[in-house]
């Protein structure tokens, strides 16, 4: 029977996900602070642990870096983060941590247990292939975005381009799904560059992997992929030139 640590301070969310979790035929410990969850997880190593972020002794981010350190080398648990608020530099340190998923409080249980079904099914999957690489269920090649139920992540290998439109951006992936974040572009500006992205445009990064073609004209424009036609800026040109050259 697979076990699941359920690290949470307030005793209400504690319970209920223990209650759920049981009728869904998983073995459960909890623990109330970051401390005994860190204690826990040395004495029980369990197959998942979810975990809340804003806690006393240690948090969990702090508690999920002190397991990497602890285990070394190792497949550690997949970790699981509930959050009242979705602060961009936490996603980017959990990320970095190897946080596999974030939800965001108040949830839905059925949606936390699919959230667990999923990340258990691909825990032993990759045991299973003999994988012992400590990050091999890191999130750190996907993106995470704010939704309605939470943060969705998506691998930057799917994203087409970013279009800012005011405070808001729009991500348009391959599979032909558009999401709207209600955050400004410059939050994901440095994230996206860092994997094979530019900036051509101060309403548009792209994804220099999926442009198919180069149309000339003042600044010019980009074909993408999908379709659709990107204006290049000026003062863009000559550093995307220089790119498409060297590709």
């Amino acid at each position: 029977m697979e076990k699941i640590l359920i690290v949470e301070d307030d005793p209400n969310i504690r319970e209920s996900l223990q209650e759920i979790f049981e009728l869904a035929g998983y073995q459960t410990k909890t623990s109330c602070n970051g401390r005994e969850g860190y204690d826990s997880i040395i004495e029980e190593f369990p197959d998942l642990v979810v975990c809340d972020v804003d806690m006393p002794e240690l948090d969990g981010l702090e508690l999920l870096g002190a397991i990497n350190q602890r285990f070394k080398d190792k497949v550690v648990p997949p970790f699981v983060f509930l959050t009242a608020k979705v602060e961009p530099q936490d996603v980017r340190k959990g990320m970095s941590l190897g946080a596999d998923d974030y939800i965001l409080k108040p949830f839905d249980h059925l949606q936390v247990l699919d959230i667990v079904r999923m990340r258990l099914d691909k825990r032993k999957k990759l045991i299973g292939n003999g994988s012992t690489n400590k990050h091999a269920t890191s999130t750190n090649n996907k993106l995470a975005l704010p939704s309605d139920e939470g943060l969705v992540l998506v691998p930057y290998s799917e994203i087409i381009k970013c279009q800012a439109d005011r405070a808001y951006c729009t991500f348009y992936l391959t599979s032909g799904k558009k999401i709207l974040v209600s955050k400004s572009m410059k939050e994901y500006e440095d994230l996206l560059v860092a994997h094979d992205f530019l900036k051509v445009h101060k309403s548009t990064i792209v994804n220099m992997n999926f442009v198919e073609k180069y149309i000339k004209g003042k600044g010019g424009q980009l074909m993408m992929s999908d379709g659709s036609m990107v204006m290049v800026s000026v003062r863009k040109k000559d550093e995307l030139m220089q790119i498409l050259r060297t590709s």
